[in-house]
């Protein structure tokens, strides 16, 4: 079993956009979660869903948005920049974590987002 703090390291490599993202990863096992993590931020009212997986130095990702538009790896990884913007780095120092001890206990790592509100000051 890999240890949680490589599959940070992966994770964190991938996210900064040092490492790329794996398609086969992808199409292996993360492909077939699509129509089950739909429907789950259907049920869940999140305004998106965030999927990581990591496994042997691969990592692959998907971003489901409110509408049900897909994004994989390197379009996911697009997406969440622009929709965290300047929390990008933040929102992810918080997430690895979580998600490597999600992965380690070989579960994906899921975290739904909600839009926040634009400060207006």
């Amino acid at each position: 079993m890999t240890s949680k703090k490589k599959i940070a390291a992966d994770l964190q490599s991938a996210l900064s956009g040092q490492h790329p993202l794996s398609i086969d990863l992808y199409v292996e096992v993360l492909a077939d979660y699509e129509d089950e993590l739909k429907a789950s931020l259907d049920k869940d009212a999140d305004d998106a869903l965030l999927c990581v997986l990591a496994d042997d130095g691969d990592v692959a990702m998907m971003v489901i948005d409110w509408d049900g538009s897909i994004y994989r790896n390197e379009n996911a990884l697009k997406k969440l920049q622009v929709m965290w913007q300047d929390s990008f780095e933040a929102n992810v120092q918080t997430l690895v974590p979580i998600f490597s001890a999600h992965i380690s206990q070989k579960n994906l790592g899921v975290a739904g987002i909600k839009w926040l509100p634009a400060s207006t000051e």
